[in-house]
């Protein structure tokens, strides 16, 4: 509608044609997009907030943004703030102005409620809200939940194209968050996208990276982020960007957190104090680190107390030193301390380490896409991590505890293959349920990149952590819901669960995570340096090629190779049937989010992907085993089996050059060998970039070397840090 009409009728109608005529007009005339005056003038939008609520940074910043993104999903509209003649009014609540005070103890409510209603021509939406960062989350929830402005991703946004205003004119909607702490743990030991921009203050365009990040928090309802410190940063250079970045973090309601270690070795990480500098003390060495620290106006610091994963814990060695740290952050500092925790067996005491001050908080980790309650969770050498659930909830009876878990975990696990893993859905989701019941106050996702899907983990997460309800009625959520948001197709969102389902049940279920990850390297040291972290086969490569017995070689043909190659073909089915889809509604008429296209065939490429990454361990464990002695194997099969794995690889690669094309980050940095700060030598998609683990494995069976330093990608100097203990 939203133009006038002009009806011109022959004859005379009966009575109750007329009267049904009229019916229809009026129905027509009070439909929701009926907002545009009967000149056909624009759609007006106005936003009304009073000055003194427009002093709060929070709130300002939050209504310019909603301005702006209007005006991407309205062009044709005239929107801004204050306009006396307007056709939809958004006006928010009254505040007092902002004074100055100091760091406060807890978050503020977030909580809001919209309320709808039409009068005079005029659809009005009255926001309810106590704080300016419940004045943001309504607004942003508003463009989201129910405008359909989706904020995916740090650097992309879907919008919608309206002509008119799409809302019913009388409706409610409120939201209210499941955890007062909701944000983000960016893993920056991994050479991941803001990894430099957070680190290397001379990068050109890195604050406005970062600036884009805490945007996209506050646009999704968060107000938490953390990244670990790298210990070769420019200690000058860095407290003065740091100090930036955390200034407009507090703008945005956002808080400011930063992970160090007591002296940690691995990867790089920041460390308090040098192990082998015992003097003057330890304590000293601390006090001089935290001064230098907070020099930064941080709301929050983790404490990592272990020297490294599967190496001992320095709150166990040093527990005098551990103390005067959590104290001093608390008491002096005025700071939260929040102590980091593994899931990595202890062979002392207690499975998890605890603070070893009352007042300090922690965090509770899980790894993977495995849930924190599911039986069976092959992670770091255990049969699952609900030892952690049980120490979640044993620590939210006396603690701040925060629940810590991955949305993904790189190395050799997902996007470094790369596999999209759609079971970190079913997991975050559930874990997210379980530890709201529990009464966890904080959730602080661990992630480490966001390509090849991996913004869509993120994405749900952070909408996940808020409660919705419409007219008084909760909405209901799905692990898959903000994905089927994306498009609203039926037979997409069938494909999709269909996908979800063939995932947990041959990558969890039947095990085949154990081979569609890569090894890790310590994997394949000789023991005792074979240490577990990612789910690892029962068995060596070299043991099946040389020593496996005929019935258990034969075991893992009609086995796990066996199920390889049934995911792959029916994976496969499913990524041509999403893909059939999109092509039919890219063809059809359609409102669809701009964008939204795009982003979905993002994430069919990862399936297809996973389905011949599935087909090339089959074909290479097949090679493998064909070349072992006395099998009765013709003459240069494996070599036939090799040569059909290098050419699955080659389709592979076709889709990694076309997923590149759509990064959002410079593939320079985040996809090719770069110096960093980091312990690598390359972005955190590179090994993607070439297949590197699927041509080694190739080449490990062609050459018969299944030890670490064939084909070696990493430095294990820089990945040790055993350098750091002379500093």
């Amino acid at each position: 509608m939203g133009e006038a009409a002009t009806f011109r009728f022959h004859g005379q109608l009966p009575p109750m044609s007329r009267l049904l005529i009229l019916c229809v007009l009026a129905v027509l005339m009070a439909w929701p997009g009926h907002c545009l005056a009967a000149s056909g003038r624009p759609l007006a939008i106005s936003v009304f907030a009073s000055q003194s609520l427009l002093s709060r940074p929070t709130a300002r910043l939050a209504v310019d943004d909603t301005i702006v993104l209007l005006r991407h999903a309205f062009p044709a509209a005239l929107i801004g703030s204050g306009q006396r003649r307007a056709d939809v009014v958004i006006r928010l609540p009254e505040m007092p102005a902002a004074t100055a005070s100091a760091r406060p103890a807890a978050p503020p409510d977030c909580s809001y409620c919209w309320r709808s209603s039409r009068r005079n021509g005029v659809t009005t939406l009255g926001l309810a809200a106590s704080t300016p960062e419940g004045v943001a989350c309504g607004l942003y929830a508003l463009l989201q939940e129910r405008l359909a402005i989706r904020f995916i991703h740090p650097r992309e946004t879907l919008y919608p194209a309206y002509r008119s205003w799409p809302l019913k004119s009388a409706f409610t909607f409120a939201g209210a968050p499941r955890f007062p702490v909701r944000g983000f743990h960016l893993h920056t030991l991994h050479p991941i996208e803001l990894e430099e921009p957070l680190m290397n203050p001379a990068l050109a365009g890195g604050f406005d990276e970062v600036r884009e990040y805490i945007d996209w928090l506050a646009r999704n309802g968060q107000n938490t982020m953390q990244f670990f410190l790298l210990r070769e940063i420019d200690r000058t250079a860095w407290i003065r960007h740091a100090a930036r970045i955390v200034e407009y973090a507090h703008q945005r309601g956002v808080r400011c957190g930063v992970e160090i270690s007591l002296s940690m070795l691995q990867q790089q990480a920041f460390q308090s104090l040098a192990l082998l500098r015992p003097y003057p003390s330890y304590c000293r060495q601390v006090d001089a680190t935290l001064a230098w620290l907070f020099r930064v106006r941080w709301d929050f610091l983790t404490l990592e107390p272990a020297m490294g994963e599967h190496l001992p814990v320095l709150g166990g060695l040093l527990p005098d030193v551990q103390r005067h740290i959590e104290r001093e952050v608390a008491q002096r500092y005025g700071a939260r301390i929040m102590l980091a925790t593994h899931v990595i067996p202890s062979g002392q005491g207690e499975r998890v380490h605890r603070p070893l001050e009352p007042t300090s908080g922690i965090l509770i980790h899980t790894v993977m896409c495995y849930s924190v309650s599911e039986p069976h969770a092959p992670v770091y050498g255990n049969a699952n991590q609900c030892f952690m659930l049980d120490a979640a909830r044993e620590e939210v009876r006396r603690r701040e505890t925060w629940y810590w878990p991955e949305s993904s975990y790189w190395v050799g696990f997902d996007s470094s293959v790369p596999l999209l893993l759609l079971p970190y859905l079913d997991s975050r989701w559930s874990d997210m349920d379980q530890m709201a019941r529990l009464g966890v106050s904080g959730h602080l996702t661990f992630t480490s990149g966001w390509e090849w899907g991996y913004w869509l983990m993120d994405w749900s997460i952070a909408r996940w952590s808020w409660r919705f309800s419409d007219n008084g009625r909760p909405r209901g959520e799905t692990p898959l819901a903000p994905l089927n948001d994306l498009l609203q197709d039926q037979r997409l969102h069938v494909l999709w669960g269909e996908a979800l389902r063939l995932q947990n049940r041959y990558l969890k279920e039947r095990g085949l995570m154990r081979y569609l990850a890569a090894l890790t390297p310590f994997s394949e040291l000789p023991h005792p340096f074979d240490r577990p972290f990612q789910p690892e086969p029962g068995f060596r490569y070299a043991w099946l090629l040389n020593d496996a017995p005929p019935g258990e070689a034969q075991a893992v043909l009609a086995g796990p190779v066996a199920d390889m190659e049934s995911y792959s073909v029916a994976m496969n089915s499913v990524a041509t049937r999403i893909d059939t889809r999109l092509a039919q509604l890219e063809a059809a008429p359609g409102n669809h989010p701009r964008g939204s296209l795009h982003a979905v065939r993002e994430l069919s490429r990862g399936l297809r992907v996973t389905a011949l990454r599935a087909r090339h361990r089959a074909l290479t464990l097949r090679a493998l085993v064909a070349k072992r002695p006395g099998q009765g194997i013709p003459p240069g099969r494996p070599e036939d089996l090799l040569a059909r794995a290098a050419m699955t690889r080659i389709e592979a690669l076709a889709l990694v050059a076309r997923q590149e094309s759509g990064y959002r980050y410079p593939l320079e940095r985040i996809a090719r060998r770069t110096d960093n700060l980091t312990a690598y030598s390359f972005g955190y998609l590179y090994p993607a970039s070439r297949l590197f683990f699927w041509e080694r494995e190739e080449e490990q069976v062609r050459h018969e070397r299944f030890d670490a330093f064939f084909m070696n990608l990493w430095d294990f100097r820089r990945t040790l840090g055993l350098g750091s203990l002379f500093r």
